[in-house]
């Protein structure tokens, strides 16, 4: 609606310009500066709100302990933009309501487009009568006219009635119209019919009109007035009032009120002095400029003493924990007192590993920031009580490792049109003996591109090595670890964007004039097929289609697909490309966990999907359980702990459900179990028992007080064990085990024989 909020701003200065001239103005007698005033502010009131200038202003910086939230920007823009297609129109359950945001634009264009059709028509009219003229002396073209417009002038074509007026009559008419030829009043009347047509809601626009009239009127009878005296012209409008005309493009005689301008005619002329007043308009004009054309931003400036410490952002902290505690928004943090202040710090991930009193080093990249919590709907529910810091690694005075943030890399990231986007930095430029580049390598201190450009004459010296640039680009080979190699640039662009080279016929293949991406499939390229899927709608608020192109539209959506819950704001379900994108959606595991993105888009045709300007791939699930990587760490070192851990992801069973899970799961395993109760994980791959467990393998027998079995690694963890031989003889006690069930080898920690 930025067109709209132009529209009234345009509006506000006509009013403000308008209310100057009424006020200050309108009775002055100079009638040239009054035009050029009526008509330069009309501009500016179209000029000045299209303006932006930025004004930066220090914000005094508060005495506190913890620094703002940093400005984030994204590596990349989102990969798409979403279509609004509107054909077919269906709303379950609801009344069809009339989107009249949508309709506004249409309207009011449409009534502009009237009102200038019309403004033209006229104007057709008007130029029809010019065929036949007789050219005075003056230069005035003079039209005999006795029905309709007349006594009137537009430009220099002046329509008179010569059987009403005498001698004397018609050479004053000819000196009035005279005036209004050689100071082109018609332009000014034209382009007051197309600034009313623009501004048709407008109703200053027409006393603009009215008021630029009378000048026009007050300026010809000044000077017509001096040449034939003052009473002979006002006898002149008195003869011929009786005449009128609705044509608005020509200037009429008397068209104007005839007591307003005879009143003029004796009114005493202002003096000198009062020039002066125009120049009370420009604190108008800078007034409007500064409420509408400028943006103020605020900086706040950060003195180096303010800092925590010198080497902060990129170096460590050192200090004692003061205490731990669980956050609005489900983080846990916790209290580190360093250089005599305190630091709250992220912890979720490695909260069990610390406790108050323990004197940490814990190392951190980046400022605080605020951390809020929203719903679906982007609603904020719970929000933290400052900035929370993020550890990259946390280890004890003595070095022990406690935590380290793993940041995975990657040569290049996947758009949805399937091109490639790396940003990186140029290592080296070849160019050929004719001056055409013939290679670019980039490296971004882990992976390097090969730009193979020989075949493509290239002529460019504004990339230059050490430039940090954005490249797209298919086809790429793997050539030796962490080296790429492709002849199949797209674009590469500097950053900031001001440098490009494009291989025009690629990136017409995959993107649009104004650079947004194609939807479309890399056709020489093998794609990894996992089978098409298939999306089951289960709700929405509101669906619009495109019966023609097969695309659906959807509000409020949620959509289940493969192993998957979707719940997105906009859904477009294109069924004749296999393609479905989602807009500021959560995508939801079934077995738990979720991920949100402003943009997700689905390759239905073989089961993947990108979100934002990453890669991922959707298969059907095979039962994983999504903390299994964690369980898999605790059971890599067999502690008391491990157990404890685990039981939070489990549910309770009956003794009925425990007999009959060993006899269904375990009737093909040499596994058998026995306990007094059995618990299971919802994605049944995880077992407890607990309470006299008696395990049997290959003829082993371990008695334990509770035991773990995880399906999915074949391996048994149980604690307080005692091992009998198979000739029950030998007996072996132990804090715990860990058992690999495939080849019957046994850990054993703490033993006790």
């Amino acid at each position: 609606m930025e067109w709209l909020t132009y529209l009234l701003k345009v509006t506000a200065c006509t009013v403000l310009f308008f209310g100057f001239y009424l006020l200050v103005l309108r009775k002055l007698t100079f009638f040239k500066i009054n035009r050029f005033y009526l008509l330069i502010t009309l501009l500016l009131s179209f000029i000045i709100p299209a303006l932006q200038f930025e004004v930066e202003r220090n914000m005094p910086r508060l005495e506190t302990e913890l620094e703002g939230m940093p400005e984030l920007k994204p590596i990349h823009p989102a990969p798409i933009q979403l279509i609004q297609p509107i054909v077919v129109e269906y709303q379950p359950e609801v009344t069809p309501k009339i989107d009249w945001l949508t309709l506004m634009p249409y309207a009011y264009g449409s009534i502009a487009l009237i009102l200038l059709l019309i403004c033209v028509w006229r104007l057709f009219i008007l130029l029809r009568h010019t065929g036949t003229y007789t050219k005075n002396n003056n230069g005035l073209k003079l039209i005999d006219k006795a029905k309709g417009f007349t006594n009137c002038s537009f430009f220099n074509y002046v329509f008179i009635d010569g059987s009403t007026l005498g001698e004397l009559d018609l050479k004053v008419l000819l000196k009035h119209e005279e005036v209004h030829a050689k100071q082109y009043h018609s332009i000014d009347k034209i382009l007051l019919m197309i600034c009313k047509s623009v501004l048709w809601f407008n109703p200053v626009i027409y006393f603009y009109d009215k008021a630029l009239e009378q000048v026009h009127e007050y300026e010809a009878d000044e000077f017509t007035s001096a040449n034939f005296g003052n009473q002979t012209y006002a006898n002149l409008l008195l003869k011929l009032a009786i005449s009128k005309s609705n044509m608005p493009l020509i200037h009429n005689f008397v068209k104007s009120p005839i007591k307003d301008r005879i009143k003029m005619l004796f009114h005493s002329k202002s003096k000198n002095m009062k020039k002066f007043r125009y120049l009370l308009a420009v604190p108008v004009v800078m007034g409007l400029i500064w409420l509408f054309a400028v943006q103020v931003i605020y900086a706040q400036h950060i003195n180096d003493d303010s800092k925590p410490s010198k080497n902060f952002y990129q170096g460590m902290l050192k200090g004692k924990v003061l205490n731990t505690k669980k956050e609005a928004i489900g983080l846990y943090t916790f209290d580190l007192l360093a250089e005599g202040k305190i630091y709250p710090i992220e912890a979720t991930i490695f909260k069990d590993k610390i406790k108050v009193g323990d004197e940490l080093i814990v190392y951190i990249d980046a400022k605080g920031f605020n951390m809020k919590k929203m719903d679906k709907n982007g609603k904020v529910i719970a929000e933290a009580k400052g900035p929370i810091y993020t550890a990259t690694r946390v280890t004890t005075l003595t070095g022990v490792l406690l935590y380290e943030r793993k940041i995975e890399n990657h040569a290049f990231l996947y758009e949805a049109n399937k091109a490639r986007s790396a940003s990186s930095t140029i290592k080296s430029i070849t160019k050929g003996v004719n001056g055409n580049i013939e290679k670019i390598v980039l490296n971004d201190g882990f992976f390097t591109i090969n730009l193979n450009l020989a075949t493509q004459n290239i002529k460019n010296s504004d990339f230059k090595i050490g430039d940090r640039v954005l490249a797209k680009f298919i086809g790429e080979k793997l050539v030796s670890k962490n080296t790429y190699t492709t002849d199949k640039l797209i674009v590469l662009y500097s950053e900031p964007k001001k440098y490009t080279i494009k291989n025009e016929a690629l990136y017409n293949r995959f993107y649009f004039g104004d650079g947004k991406q194609k939807i479309v499939a890399v056709k020489n390229e093998p794609a990894k097929i996992s089978g098409p899927v298939e999306p089951k709608i289960i709700s929405f608020s509101k669906i619009t289609g495109d019966v023609k192109h097969k695309i659906s539209y959807m509000e409020n959506a949620v959509i289940d697909i493969i192993n998957c819950r979707l719940e997105a704001k906009y859904v477009e379900l294109d069924r004749a490309n296999n393609k479905m994108t989602a807009k500021n959606a959560v995508l939801k595991a079934n077995e738990g966990g979720s991920a949100t993105a402003k943009i997700i888009v689905f390759d239905l045709s073989n089961g993947t999907y990108v979100a934002e300007s990453g890669n991922r791939n959707l298969k059907v699930s095979d039962g994983d359980d999504p903390d299994l990587q964690r369980i898999r760490d605790s059971l890599t070192k067999v502690e008391e702990s491990g157990i404890d851990k685990i039981k939070n992801l489990i549910s309770p069973t009956n003794k009925k459900q425990n007999e009959s899970i060993n006899n269904h799961f375990f009737k093909d395993k040499k596994l058998s179990f026995s306990s007094d109760s059995v618990k299971l994980s919802k994605t049944k791959l995880i077992y407890h028992y607990t309470g006299n467990v008696k395990i049997e393998n290959d003829g082993l027998t371990i008695l334990a007080s509770d035991a773990i079995y995880v399906k999915n690694l074949n391996t048994l963890n149980a604690r307080k064990v005692k091992l009998l031989s198979k000739d029950k003889q030998s007996i072996i006690s132990a804090d715990s085990i860990t058992l690999n069930v495939e080849n019957s080898k046994i850990k054993i920690f703490g033993k006790k024989d």
